[in-house]
């Protein structure tokens, strides 16, 4: 008797080797579930502040994401994830997060046992949501990347309505600051990261081929998305953001290099390419002279600095076993120069790495060090007769601009860049081991073998 086929409806194709189906909804219900997260963090999430009911709400919806994620990646052998180094790497970076500050919550080795405590429920979303992009395929991981483009362009729309705006106006999420473009988020700098971070993607995805017919659709998507990259350069440096600016303008010179558009194109019209490097170069130099005025360094800066370096000498103090995270606000007016507590209120080290080191001690710098690896890595690599996926340029790119605006400031600090940055680096992962998978294809045509006696045609 034939089986109903009814009884298929939600299940997938099992792949070959595997010993059963993962039910198609899994793949569905993970995409919507990463998504909603993702939409919540953001929109709730643009402040280092304990927001009360807003990450609340994003914990909890972090959790049915974790378990899923989780449950598919644990589900069995599948071809397409093979047992891999980087993989493994990669869970036990991301797991170590949580596992430390528990550690340092229940010990009591931190010195503000409940700011540790928050901390540890704040880097669940994060978690789940990099563990969702190494558990989802390319198809669902490409439409969470264009929703992170679809949030940083609507944050910027916001901020465009704020400008003018009382203080105290509803499009203003955070009345505590008077709105200065700063969209969903509470500092312009974090907008500015966000911005960066769209101009990435949406770059890597206009220098693609498709391999798509160029016809009118074709041209008419190039062209509106085009015209969203152009919208959100040009807000970015109305945000204010100059070392946001900086990166991203680093990031979208590394987008062409990345995936190897440049180096065909020089291949192809090395006379164009020529001019066009010797054009950019010229144009970069204007800009830079045109733009000295507003990159010097001015008081904030000067402060930023010294509480740079008094952040670095108060964390060697406290090496190797530091002062626990959250702790940095009580340690830092106890031991901070004179003239820096009296001043400005200063509630991050306005740079993530020092501030790691001085919160974890010995342990954060080695995960610093373990994310470089991870980073490197991950990173898209031209090769193996196959030019890297769009997707996995602009998500390893994005990424990058991130850390690096960390350098100077604080996007990880907020639950939307934090959760933000972790699904670009589970998508930049993925897509790595993907790669990696891919056969070899060869580049020259295959040579016909020799037939010394061809056969004679039949009379």
């Amino acid at each position: 008797m034939a089986q109903p086929t009814a009884t298929f409806l939600f299940l997938e194709p099992a792949p070959a080797g595997r010993a059963h189906a993962l039910p198609m909804t899994s793949t569905r219900l993970l995409t919507v579930l990463t998504a909603t997260l993702l939409v919540l963090a953001v929109v709730t999430g643009g402040d280092s502040q304990d927001r009360g009911w807003g990450d609340a709400l994003t914990q909890l919806l972090a959790w049915p994401v974790l378990l899923l994620a989780v449950w598919r990646l644990a589900s069995g052998p599948d071809p397409e994830r093979p047992p891999s180094r980087l993989r493994s790497f990669a869970l036990a970076l991301a797991a170590a997060v949580p596992l430390a500050l528990a550690l340092q919550w229940l010990t009591g080795l931190s010195l503000a046992p409940w700011a540790s405590e928050r901390a540890l429920w704040a880097v669940l979303p994060a978690l789940a949501a990099f563990l969702a992009a190494l558990a989802l395929p390319p198809r669902e991981l490409q439409r969470l990347a264009w929703l992170v483009v679809g949030l940083a362009s609507a944050s910027l729309v916001l901020g465009y309505l704020q400008l003018g705006a009382p203080q105290d106006s509803p499009l203003n999420p955070f009345p505590q600051w008077a709105p200065a473009l700063n969209g969903l988020y509470a500092n312009p700098n974090h907008q500015a990261t966000s911005i960066a971070v769209a101009l990435v993607l949406v770059l890597a995805w206009l220098l693609h081929d498709d391999g798509r017919e160029r016809d009118g659709r074709w041209w008419a998507t190039r062209v509106a998305v085009a015209g969203l990259g152009l919208f959100l350069l040009v807000g970015l440096p109305l945000t204010g953001s100059r070392g946001a600016l900086l990166v991203a303008l680093a990031g979208l010179l590394a987008v062409p290099l990345a995936n190897g558009w440049l180096g065909r194109r020089w291949r192809r019209h090395r006379r164009l390419a020529l001019v066009a490097s010797v054009g950019g170069a010229v144009a970069a130099a204007v800009l830079l002279l045109a733009a000295h005025g507003w990159l010097k360094v001015d008081r904030q800066d000067e402060s930023r600095s010294a509480v740079f370096a008094a952040t670095a000498s108060m964390a060697r103090e406290a090496s190797p076993g530091g002062i626990g995270v959250g702790g940095f606000v009580p340690w830092f007016e106890a031991h901070a120069p004179a003239a820096l507590v009296q001043g400005e209120y200063f509630n991050h080290a306005h740079s993530e790495y020092p501030q790691w080191w001085l919160e974890s001690g010995v342990a954060g710098l080695a995960w610093i060090a373990a994310l470089v690896v991870l980073v490197m890595g991950s990173r898209p690599r031209p090769g193996r007769g196959l030019h890297p996926e769009w997707l996995h340029v602009g998500a390893w790119i994005g990424m990058v601009v991130v850390l690096a605006h960390s350098a100077v400031d604080y996007p990880l600090r907020t639950p939307a860049l934090m959760t933000l940055t972790a699904l670009l680096a589970g998508i930049s992962v993925a897509r790595a081991l993907a790669t990696a998978t891919q056969p070899r294809v060869s580049t020259h045509a295959p040579v016909a073998a020799a037939c010394p006696h061809p056969p004679r045609p039949i009379s």
